[in-house]
């Protein structure tokens, strides 16, 4: 909700890495045209009356079958830490590619508890540093919201993102 209380100018959103589709139903109820991607077999999941619906197809992050500048809010979250480090770069860009305004980013940055350290990892494949992700965003155009940096990253007791 405070996403979509910060946009409340952006119409037209995509999700990048849809999930069970909880952010495109919002997004809906809201009142927002939303169309978005994720990986897994959308047909078969919660997804699935949205995917009949034509608003979220079964996709990479790395080839987005939409087209440039299409979008005022492109959000993502907690999806770009799956992608495969090989994939990064291209993926950042494309989700770039379709935003005519607006990029709502969240990554985790450290290993999944999932995954078990010293083997190679499962869930988290890009852990990276947060500097490492703001250059490649900056990279493929971006410029960073402080605003929006401030209002949603959360920080320690020192006052640490």
């Amino acid at each position: 909700q405070k996403v979509l209380d910060y946009y409340p100018d952006a119409k037209t959103w995509f999700d990048g890495g849809a999930g069970t589709c909880g952010v495109m139903e919002a997004a809906i109820k809201a009142g927002k045209h939303i169309r978005g991607v994720e990986l897994s077999d959308v047909s078969q999941t919660t997804c699935k009356s949205l995917y009949e619906q034509g608003l979220v197809k079964s996709g990479p992050l790395n080839s987005i079958q939409e087209p440039d500048n299409a979008f005022d809010l492109v959000f993502t979250s907690e999806v770009l830490e799956h992608v495969p480090p090989s994939l990064a770069e291209q993926s950042v860009r494309e989700l770039v590619r379709i935003a005519k305004r607006d990029i709502f980013a969240t990554i985790s940055l450290r290993p999944s508890a999932l995954d078990r350290p010293g083997k190679p990892p499962k869930v988290h494949l890009t852990v990276r540093p947060r500097e490492w992700w703001e250059v490649l965003f900056e990279k493929a155009g971006c410029i960073k919201n402080q605003d929006a940096f401030q209002k949603f990253q959360q920080f320690d007791n020192k006052g640490r993102p």
